[in-house]
């Protein structure tokens, strides 16, 4: 290319071809390279289901868009309702799959306040199910009546189920399991993504009711989670599952999130969240935000294979600076990494992104051209959804995440996205809705709606005799 060539033309993002990917994955059996996420499928859904929400434009009763918003249709969403309600853990939290899903007669013998047995926990509830979950009874909402979105939710059970979850450094793990003998064992690693969870969770659940007043549960210890995170900046200024570990964008993401949900207003839909407090406990600020732009580098095609060479190298050397003599005037893709010395990825773009919009720094990325140029021309795949690396397949996680931080930064045709929860701005509208609902009934108001939300769940889970662990609940 030279001086006197035309510029090359901003790439497009096809929103027809995606939504045909998605609605693949929706109304189709996933490929067999899914098989191993068979526990995870409250995951897989919430990749695919936000994926049609911000491809698909937010309507209203004054917008006659004509663009089809029945990918999903009101049967479907009620359907896909309740099976998300189907896998609601009667001590608390959502199960992850069917498959950790125990009958209702399993739990017979669940005591009401934990919903344990004598010898162990029936069935299993874990965080990221719990946290998928709730987003996508939002996400999947009745558009005439939002605020019933968590309808069949136990949020005092799920509440409590959720401060068990708490270690005593302030961590929290994924999962509870009743160990004969020995009490309660917190499973899951010491992982960020654990702390992200919890703090998002409480968010979306807990509201403002005070101690004395109905449907008062006892609060996580905040203080704790808050001085667990700030403890886990690395010496570069990233953030690890400690202090001694290998700094991640994710967990980075991941940390500055939690710290901005733990302060967050309960209604933001109006005007963003504004930055909060506790993200000025962070030791060294400066050092993580030069740590997250530090991810951004210049793409480098992998070289074409020498003959004589047996073997290849099992990774492009794309994350090194463009020699002097390769300069050229064509424009540069960016793209990023997630660890220091890593090739590109799709997800790390968002990771990167969304963390320094949680942090209100977005500006120092300068233009984002380049990086969308990237996600587009190297991540984009010709069937819809994006690839986890340059000339891949696509998959769900990183076709999401590939939209996310396009949402993100104000691509047209997309809905908007709140960067702290990984849903469109209106499904926080719908979130911030149904937890006020929740309240209400808690406080003993709106109790015609409220009427007859246990015996719905019931049914969803194709029973109406109630168990033991339901008797006396209202």
């Amino acid at each position: 290319m030279t001086a006197d060539d035309p510029p090359n033309p901003e790439p497009t993002l096809d929103i027809d071809r995606h939504l045909k990917y998605w609605k693949m994955c929706l109304q189709s059996p996933l490929p067999h390279h899914y098989l191993s996420n068979e526990g995870n499928r409250m995951a897989l859904a919430y990749f695919i289901i936000n994926s049609i929400a911000i491809l698909t434009p937010h309507t209203d009763n004054n917008n006659n868009n004509t663009t089809d918003n029945n990918l999903i249709t009101p049967q479907d969403r009620r359907k896909l309702r309740k099976w998300v309600l189907s896998h609601q853990h009667p001590g608390g939290g959502f199960s992850p799959a069917s498959s950790l899903v125990y009958p209702l007669h399993g739990y017979e013998q669940s005591e009401p306040e934990t919903g344990s047995q004598p010898a162990e926990a029936a069935g299993m509830a874990n965080a990221p199910g719990t946290l998928f979950a709730l987003q996508l009874l939002a996400l999947l909402a009745d558009e005439d009546d939002p605020e019933r979105a968590f309808d069949g939710v136990d949020r005092a059970q799920t509440l409590r189920w959720l401060r068990r979850l708490q270690r005593k450094d302030g961590s929290f793990g994924e999962v509870l399991r009743l160990l004969p003998g020995q009490g309660w064992f917190i499973g899951g690693g010491y992982d960020m993504r654990y702390c992200y969870i919890a703090a998002s969770i409480r968010w979306m659940l807990r509201g403002d009711v005070e101690e004395g007043e109905p449907g008062w549960v006892e609060d996580i210890d905040k203080e704790r989670l808050t001085s667990y995170i700030l403890s886990s900046q690395t010496y570069d200024g990233g953030f690890a599952g400690s202090s001694q570990e290998e700094p991640h964008a994710g967990y980075a993401y991941c940390a500055i999130s939690a710290l901005s949900l733990l302060d967050r207003p309960l209604q933001t839909t109006s005007q963003p969240p504004p930055p909060s407090p506790l993200l000025s406990r962070i030791r060294d600020l400066p050092a993580l935000i030069h740590w997250l732009t530090s991810r951004q580098f210049i793409y480098l095609e992998h070289p074409p294979p020498v003959p004589e060479k047996e073997e290849e190298e099992e990774d492009p050397v794309n994350f090194l600076l463009p020699p002097l003599t390769s300069l050229s005037l064509s424009p540069p893709l960016i793209a990023s990494n997630g660890r220091t010395n890593k090739v590109a990825d799709t997800c790390y773009t968002w990771w990167v992104v969304a963390a320094l919009s949680n942090l209100c720094q977005l500006q120092l990325l300068g233009d984002w051209a380049p990086a969308r140029r990237f996600l587009l021309e190297k991540m984009a795949h010709r069937i819809g959804g994006f690839s986890k690396y340059p000339g891949g397949p696509p998959d769900v996680y990183h076709s999401c995440f590939g939209l996310t931080v396009m949402s993100l930064m104000g691509e047209p045709g997309l809905q908007k996205l709140d960067g702290g929860l990984a849903v469109p701005v209106v499904t926080v509208g719908v979130i911030e809705q149904a937890r006020g609902e929740l309240l209400r009934r808690a406080r003993g108001e709106g109790k015609g709606k409220g009427k007859g939300v246990v015996e719905l769940g019931l049914r969803m889970r194709g029973g109406t005799t109630r168990p033991g662990w339901l008797r006396g609940v209202n």
